[in-house]
């Protein structure tokens, strides 16, 4: 039994051993290069996580808002880009150092993103600037994955001077031609802001390392057959998206006449409220005399009528002598004959008197 035992053992061993050295060639080629462990594309995960799910859904949607009406909504498209940029950036280097918990990591990028987003807003030419940037970077890494296809590079200089090459020609040719390379561009960031939807749900983010490899200039495990149908939704989603802005959301929209339209709506609202002001004043004048006056008619028509003078003569040269001796014109009186009307201390009234006729009384 012992020599049994032994033997079964031996066997075991070497059965063992042989499994590990076949798996370990299946890992290691005969030419001694270390080469990237197989993916099961049989299996597919769907226990998904709700952070990046939830930023999955709003790369989706911006990613349609990029693709389809990029250009069309100029200022909202360099806000995000900004904002995607600063938030990005700000959140890797965050990870890179760990210095802070996840929600200090979240609010910080967060903060950096919306800053970001503001000045490429608000300063027209760094948001176009950054839109080739992107531009030129997602060039680079197209160009890189059809390199690595025949060529491995050895160092990581290589993809980040064509990264940065592109990326700085782009930038400049956006500068230029702004019209055409903002819908170029933004065709572009949209159907890859897709993309990283599509891969999440798919396969949870392995078409991205894959890329990422690439940029890095690093082996990585070979993806399935199905992530090369998601990297091709990529170009049909940017022609697609090139097409609807050239032809149908931006065809009749130019962001320059924007600015000059609104800045020629906000000299015409300025100039609008200079000549309401001037309108203003000249009526606030015009009222001011006319008080004037309206205060001097009140003042003259304060102790009695305004009469002509002559009617007042003509009344008093038929009054009676008694009646003539109680006016304050006597018949000497050096009175201008003119009907200019001027103030009197005198009303006329009328007396009725019992079994006498009516007679006119002019008292003070």
């Amino acid at each position: 039994m012992e020599v049994e035992d032994i033997i079964s053992k031996t066997h075991h061993i070497s059965d063992t051993d042989q499994h590990y050295q076949i798996s370990m060639s299946s890992v290691t080629p005969s030419n001694g290069t270390t080469a990237a462990p197989s993916t099961n594309c049989d299996v597919l995960d769907y226990n998904y996580d709700i952070p990046p799910a939830v930023i999955s859904g709003f790369c989706f949607i911006f990613g349609i808002v990029y693709c389809f009406f990029g250009y069309r909504f100029f200022k909202a498209v360099m806000f995000l880009t900004g904002f995607i940029f600063g938030a990005l950036l700000t959140y890797l280097v965050c990870l890179e150092e760990n210095l802070l918990p996840w929600y200090g990591k979240i609010g910080v990028a967060l903060g950096a993103g919306i800053l970001c987003g503001l000045i490429t807003m608000l300063v027209q030419y760094v948001g176009l600037f950054m839109t080739g940037l992107h531009t030129g970077f997602f060039t680079a890494v197209t160009a890189l994955i059809i390199i690595n296809i025949f060529y491995m590079p050895s160092t990581k200089w290589i993809p980040i001077g064509i990264i940065f090459g592109c990326g700085l020609l782009f930038a400049l040719l956006n500068l230029y031609f702004q019209k055409g390379f903002t819908m170029f561009g933004t065709s572009a960031f949209g159907a890859a802001l897709m993309l990283v939807c599509l891969d999440y749900f798919v396969e949870k983010f392995m078409l991205m390392l894959f890329i990422w490899d690439r940029v890095m200039a690093e082996v990585s495990q070979d993806v399935c057959w199905y992530s090369w149908l998601l990297l091709g939704c990529w170009p049909a989603a940017f022609i697609i998206g090139t097409m609807a802005q050239c032809l149908v959301t931006g065809k009749d929209v130019n962001h320059k006449e924007v600015t000059r339209i609104r800045k020629r709506r906000v000299v015409g609202k300025n100039k609008q409220r200079t000549v309401n002001l001037e309108r203003i004043r000249e009526r606030e004048r015009q009222h001011e005399n006319t008080s004037k006056y309206r205060h001097l008619y009140q003042v003259r028509r304060g102790n009695g009528d305004v009469i002509s003078q002559g009617f007042i003569q003509n009344i008093h040269r038929h009054l009676s002598p008694a009646m003539r001796s109680l006016t304050n014109i006597e018949p000497g009186d050096n009175v201008p004959s003119s009907a200019n009307t001027t103030l009197t201390n005198t009303t006329i009234t009328r007396v009725h008197m019992d079994h006498t006729p009516p007679q006119t009384v002019i008292s003070e």
